[in-house]
């Protein structure tokens, strides 16, 4: 894959929530495979580069609090609410 387009679509996949183009690239095949229409129906939002170091971050430390099974998961929204409280 050509490398512009490859960090466009890398750029373009952070800016929708994903954390990697992988990661939109599957979840594109899974919506395809499903016959599920994608529509982010939102403008694209540019973060300052401040915001983006701190998501960077906070994605990392969540990848090695994953890795290290120390991830805090919820089965269920009443679970997560009652641990908010």
């Amino acid at each position: 894959m050509d490398s512009e387009v490859r960090d466009g679509l890398e750029l373009r996949a952070r800016e929708l929530g994903f954390d990697s183009a992988q990661a939109y690239i599957r979840f594109w095949a899974k919506s395809e495979v499903e016959g599920r229409k994608i529509d982010f129906g939102l403008p694209m939002v540019t973060l300052s580069s401040e915001a983006d170091s701190r998501y960077e971050k906070a994605i990392k430390d969540m990848s090695i609090l994953r890795k290290e099974g120390k991830l805090k998961t919820y089965t269920s929204v009443n679970e997560f609410m009652e641990d908010l409280k």
